[in-house]
């Protein structure tokens, strides 16, 4: 496998080198600079010795990067994607760390930053991230420079700051299934020093899946639930203000809201075992292909998703003659509910509901500057939140069952202080840099569970870490450099709010720990038209956290992996072939392993155990074109093509064998007139956009009903009773169309 990947790399390389040869007679054709802030000051990526994929303004545009899920297109050995059955909640995954349990318990391996506030949990992070600046994608532990401490990486999320002049955008699009959205979007002029920003947004959309009446005559089956699968209703408001008191005290303040009504993704039944215990026959009239996504249906309970986030943040900066002070304060809250049918028929075998009410709390204080040759960042965070779910589950209520109404919440506070050092010894001419960093975390988890006629138990316990990390960046020339990485990550353990019985409970889960090792290079050769980037890590995970769904209760073991390995290489590389033609290359490979399993632990062999959302390949090739710069406007091209190999969503070898995801190919494009001139002060750009325009059919991801029962029945059956699957988008496509203007400088 390792000769394999070497010879992907290099045949990578050279055909982008290549490709970016006949550019060498353009003495001015350079790939323009990216500056990021990953570690809280503007650097060139090139010059940050942590492995980021960015995303900038124009490159969201083109590639039409339009919610969370779109991402991990675009970064290698990154996955995301809708969890289970949902259309705005989140299962993400980068080097192999992942959270799998959809439960708002656990704690994220991969955490989210809007404007540098931490986006407490997964459920509402696929929304709309219209008017966005920059997303940085970091691989690898963080917790030196952020509010939270993650095993997994970082998605920084930067908006657009409110501009000095008058101006804005209107953008309306129509497309696919009766899709349509606008959104405008108003700067007004500096006043003072203040300035602001306005952003309304809206959109529609038909369900991709019809919801019909039972056509196969059961005498048990119930109404359709709905009209339709997976339609859109979306709508969302962003204020930003920016007010410059004077030239050290800024202070900005934005306010978010969404609200999203959407119905949930169509589950398909595409398994049945008569070797199960949950086995009845009902339900094989109903079977279909598990690499099929169907477009019609019958579900009697995919009822409802709705999701109301609302966020407010402020954010004060003094700006000294060599540091910069910060006070990041944050409150959020998420009124999020499902209702989904999760036996893929007509029947009410089993269907279930969760209505979480979340809030978040957070204040960070952080002092950044510069000392001769060292540039320094400190900083203190606090953070609390609080959740409850109501969590109704029915099993074969066409036979007149009763509910069960679970509950469960928690209560966390978490204080963390945390600083890094950046040092160029002189000695060395600014040709080596040594990063070190450390981070002290304590978090207390308050957690309750309710079982209505079973049991209650609340838990509490409190949780210590202290992480370092180090990192030597070396110039080895003013084109080229290398780094070695060392960090630690962490998260906390707690309590499962899915547990069957009370020892499930109150056992609780340990912390999770990872020690990474990464090397890489990051190089912009042939005079700046080709920027050629590569990455080796390897990380040794300690008491990894793992859920195992079990299906007679509908619940979920928690245990921890004592050892968890993942190791890997990316590259990424952009070649300016032309002036009017740019290639892209990210390529990830990815090795996960369990080294030792719990010495009590006797559902299966740690063989046979699966890595969730760990596929081993994942690639992607863009390409942008200049077709013409005409009188009348700017004409582009953008394609996209992404790959990824077949992986699993669980550790269970059994649900697995139902569930494996196949390997899937993406294709997108878009095609845009720009800068077309309307008077003196406007522009309008038309675009023709298409996603997924082969047409592929593939899951995104399934829940196997049915595993692992041993702790509750030991002599019970094991096997999976069904498999509901869930199946990404189809093709869609669409128009675009956007006036810009801006107030007329006198």
């Amino acid at each position: 496998m390792l000769h394999q990947v070497t010879r992907i790399l290099l045949s990578s390389a050279a055909m982008l080198a290549t490709f970016a040869m006949p550019a060498v007679a353009q003495d001015m054709l350079t790939l323009e600079e990216v500056v990021v802030t990953a570690q809280k000051r503007k650097q060139s990526v090139q010059d940050v010795p942590i492995a980021i994929s960015t995303l900038d303004k124009a490159a969201i545009e083109r590639q039409r990067i339009t919610n969370v899920t779109d991402i991990s297109l675009h970064a290698p050995n990154v996955e995301i994607v809708d969890s289970p059955a949902n259309t705005t909640a989140a299962t993400i995954a980068i080097r192999g760390a992942s959270q799998i349990s959809p439960a708002i318990t656990w704690e994220n391996s991969v955490g989210i930053y809007l404007d540098g506030v931490f986006m407490g949990k997964n459920l509402g992070a696929i929304f709309d991230i219209a008017e966005l600046e920059r997303v940085e994608v970091l691989r690898g532990p963080q917790g030196t420079l952020y509010g939270k401490n993650t095993v997994g990486g970082a998605v920084n999320l930067i908006t657009r700051k409110p501009s000095n002049k008058f101006g804005g955008s209107l953008t309306a699009e129509l497309g696919h299934k009766g899709y349509w959205s606008g959104r405008t979007t108003i700067n007004t002029p500096d006043w003072q020093g203040l300035k602001s920003s306005l952003t309304l947004y809206q959109a529609k959309r038909d369900g991709f899946t019809d919801n019909r009446p039972d056509q196969l005559g059961n005498p048990l089956a119930a109404s359709p639930s709905s009209d339709e699968f997976h339609n859109l209703d979306e709508q969302a408001t962003r204020l930003a203000l920016q007010w410059d008191l004077n030239d050290n005290l800024s202070v900005n303040y934005t306010f978010d809201h969404s609200d999203q009504d959407n119905k949930p993704r169509f589950g398909q039944l595409t398994q049945t075992s008569s070797n199960s215990y949950l086995y009845s026959g009902m339900q094989e009239p109903y079977l279909t292909k598990d690499d099929e996504r169907a477009d019609k249906g019958s579900n009697d309970w995919a009822i409802e998703e709705t999701s109301k986030s609302t966020g407010h943040a402020l954010d004060l900066q003094w700006r000294g003659d060599s540091y910069t002070l910060r006070s990041i304060t944050s409150y959020r809250e998420l009124d999020w509910d499902d209702t989904i049918d999760i036996d893929g028929t007509a029947i009410d075998i089993f269907h279930s509901s969760r209505h979480v009410d979340y809030s978040s709390l957070s204040q960070e204080l952080q002092l950044s500057g510069s000392l001769d040759q060292l540039d320094y960042v400190v900083g203190a965070y606090y953070f609390e939140e609080d959740a409850d779910v109501l969590n109704p589950i029915t099993f074969f209520g066409t036979f007149g069952s009763p509910t069960s109404n679970n509950r469960y919440g928690l209560d966390t506070d978490s204080v963390a202080l945390y600083g890094q050092l950046d040092w160029r010894p002189a000695m060395f001419g600014d040709r080596l840099t040594v990063t070190t960093g450390l981070r002290w975390t304590e978090e207390r988890k308050d957690q309750y569970i309710v079982h209505p006629g079973m049991f209650n138990a609340q838990a509490n316990d409190t949780f210590e870490n202290t992480s370092p990390s180090v990192a030597l960046n070396w110039v080895f020339t003013d084109d080229i450099n290398g780094y070695v990485r060392y960090a630690k990550g962490w998260k906390s353990g707690g309590f499962n709010g899915e547990a069957a019985v009370p020892a499930e409970f109150n056992e609780g889960y340990n912390d999770e720990q990872v020690t990474s090792y990464e090397t890489g290079l990051k190089s912009m050769l042939l005079d700046g038209r080709l920027l050629l980037n590569g990455a080796l890590f390897y990380n040794e995970f300690d008491n990894f956290q793992l859920s195992v769904f079990e299906g007679k209760f509908a619940s979920s073991v928690i245990f921890n992996v004592p050892e968890y390995e993942t190791k890997g290489v990316e590259v990424e590389a952009v070649a300016l072939v032309h002036e009017s033609l740019q290639l892209t290359v990210a390529y990830g490979y990815l090795d996960a392993e369990y080294k030792k399993f719990p010495s009590d632990f006797t559902y299966f062999d740690k063989g046979d155990a699966g890595t969730p959302y760990s596929p081993e390949n994942s690639l992607t090739l863009g390409m942008d074109w200049r077709i013409a710069q005409t009188g009348f406007g700017l004409w582009d091209l953008r394609i996209d093509y992404s790959y990824r190999d077949d992986y699993v969503p669980f550790i269970d070898p059994d649900q697995n064998a139902a569930s494996k995801m196949g390997d899937r190919a993406l294709l997108n494009a878009r095609l845009a007139i720009s800068e077309i001139k309307l008077g003196d002060s406007g522009t309008l750009q038309i675009a023709l956009w298409g996603q997924n325009l082969t047409d592929e059919d593939y899951r995104i991801n399934t829940i196997p009903f049915g595993g692992v029962d041993q702790r509750i029945d030991p002599n019970g059956d094991s096997g999976v009773g069904w498999t509901t699957s869930y199946f990404g988008d189809p093709r869609t496509y669409g128009i675009e169309v956007r006036y810009n203007f801006q107030a007329i400088d006198d």
